[in-house]
């Protein structure tokens, strides 16, 4: 593994307090960095007769193996001399190669907290000269830090994450869960669904893994005041490429609250999730705005693996997408293509997992063109585009006929469940209970985002359940349906295998293989 990250150490403890200051400290960081990098911008425009670049390649550096080596990697156009002009307490500059641009930097030989002598983070600061004797400086940080999570021998298409302040390292060589393996020219984030919520990553082509930090959420109380942090809610989607630039294979990273294998909910027909694939947690009929939106997870296109994102807000208010960002945080987009103008392919969703394919009439509003492919999920076993992550799988096409509404939800009044945007379903066999948000789908015809019922032409309410099964019926696929009424409760709907337009995106909720 490249030691430009360098390596976790188990032996490393991490307290509340600690995690709240590397917050803080990270983010004085960035913000000399960013002023060091506009200096550098300003002196190269202002100084016509002279060019040059002096900066470090990453950020900064994570270890936590104590007396480590680490080369860092820096770029120096037109820099005649390079000194070190600070680094943290306990670190020690070992070398600074001014022919390969790189700098090796020691770590310390043991930390404790109550050790003065020794800095957990710091600052890393370079200085240099140009040609004609302009001095300037690049600067990046060290840190220690001690979580790190292996997953390489869980090769799926989904990643559930839910350690913070932690580095990942994921295996970007197998497709799926299969046997079948790929070489990647590079792999980077494609999307994630906030700025930095995936960070510091790295590929390591001879060994095919790819890694990446993941820190943490503030909780602030009424004065805004910091008492405590969290595992960031949020989805991201790592996209392998070939050297062509085309992209052959992508996996989905998922920040959840909490343990999925824990959590899960034993009914008569297998172990369900306890929340949507993509989902933050299970609001489990709450009326509260954030738990809602929180367990709204993401949507799918049958047969697809890449998943859509959710809508801006919980009740579809300008039915507008949910940003996402690059690995550089800047905005994206999703694109909407046609399936007539050669978008209609496997080939073409694999090679761009940001795009809703939308469905035409000619193909019975299948994202195929050509044809129906019944084989892209399946119900007797887990496939290579199945988007569960390892250990689940998609339900089969009948599992919701065991289920119904809850009946005591559904005698309710209006006012008493229309703001849970969700129902509560029950096993018959067993009384076990789900809770399945209202979180609607995307349309076969244009991708937007749809969830509204509008029997009377008055009143419409944003509140409607859509999850795929990997059942198919003709060129149509089956889904789970329900529908709050909003003009009276006896006609409130429950359809365990209603027909659908594969090209509509929908929820997903796994269950234990």
């Amino acid at each position: 593994m490249s030691q430009v990250f360098g390596i976790f150490a188990d032996n490393l403890q991490t307290n509340k307090d600690k995690i709240l200051y590397m917050k803080r400290f990270l983010t004085s960081i960035f913000s000399v960095m960013m002023v060091v990098t506009s200096c550098v911008a300003v002196l190269s425009s202002c100084k016509t007769e002279e060019k040059y670049d002096f900066l470090f390649e990453m950020p900064g550096q994570i270890t936590a193996s104590f007396g480590t080596e680490i080369v860092i990697p820096f770029k120096a156009e037109n820099i005649t001399s390079i000194s070190v002009a600070a680094q943290p307490k306990g670190w020690t500059v070992v070398d600074v190669d001014m022919l390969n641009w790189t700098i090796t930097v020691k770590s310390p030989t043991a930390y404790t907290a109550d050790d003065n002598s020794v800095e957990e983070n710091g600052i890393l600061r370079l200085m240099g000269y140009t040609a004609i004797g302009t001095k300037v400086y690049t600067s990046s940080y060290l840190s220690l830090l001690n979580k790190q999570v292996d997953l390489t021998d869980k090769y799926s298409n989904c990643y559930p994450l839910t350690e913070m302040d932690t580095r990942y390292t994921i295996d970007v060589t197998h497709i799926g869960e299969s046997q079948t393996r790929i070489n990647p020219d590079s792999v980077k984030l494609l999307w994630q669904s906030a700025k930095s919520l995936v960070q510091y990553s790295s590929y390591e082509k001879s060994t095919g893994e790819f890694t990446f930090f993941v820190g943490h959420e503030d909780i602030l109380d009424d004065e805004k005041e910091v008492v405590d942090t969290r595992m960031p809610g949020g989805n991201a989607v790592v996209a392998a490429y070939g050297n062509g630039g085309k992209i052959i294979w992508s996996w989905h990273l998922w920040l959840t609250g909490s343990d999925i294998e824990s959590s899960a909910i034993t009914t008569s027909v297998g172990d369900f999730m306890d929340r949507n694939l993509g989902a933050y947690l299970n609001s489990d009929g709450s009326t509260d705005a954030e738990s809602i939106y929180g367990s709204y997870g993401l949507y799918y296109q049958w047969g697809r693996k890449d998943p859509m994102i959710y809508s801006m807000d919980y009740n579809f208010s300008n039915n507008e997408d949910a940003y996402v960002y690059n690995h550089l945080d800047n905005f994206l987009r999703w694109r909407y293509d046609d399936v007539e103008d050669g978008a209609g392919t496997m080939e073409y969703a694999v090679a761009n997992p940001m795009s809703f394919v939308l469905g035409a009439k000619s193909n019975d509003y299948d994202w195929i063109y050509s044809s129906h492919d019944n084989s892209l999920w399946s119900s007797e076993q887990k496939g290579v585009n199945d988007p569960c992550p390892r250990g689940w799988r998609l339900p089969a096409g009948d599992l919701f006929t065991a289920f119904d509404i809850d009946e005591l939800e559904d005698l309710a009044s209006l006012s008493e469940v229309k703001m849970m945007y969700g129902w509560h379903l029950v096993d018959r066999a067993t009384g076990a209970k789900i809770f399945m948000p209202g979180a609607g789908r995307r349309s076969f015809e244009n991708g937007v985002l749809t969830n509204i019922n509008n029997y009377d032409g008055y009143n419409p309410m944003p509140w409607i359940g859509y999850y795929w099964t990997a059942g198919i019926d003709g060129s149509k696929a089956t889904s789970m349906f329900f529908d709050l009424n909003t003009t009276r409760a006896v006609n409130n709907r429950y359809e365990p295998q209603k027909q659908m337009y594969r090209a509509n995106a929908m929820q997903v909720r796994c269950v234990r293989e």
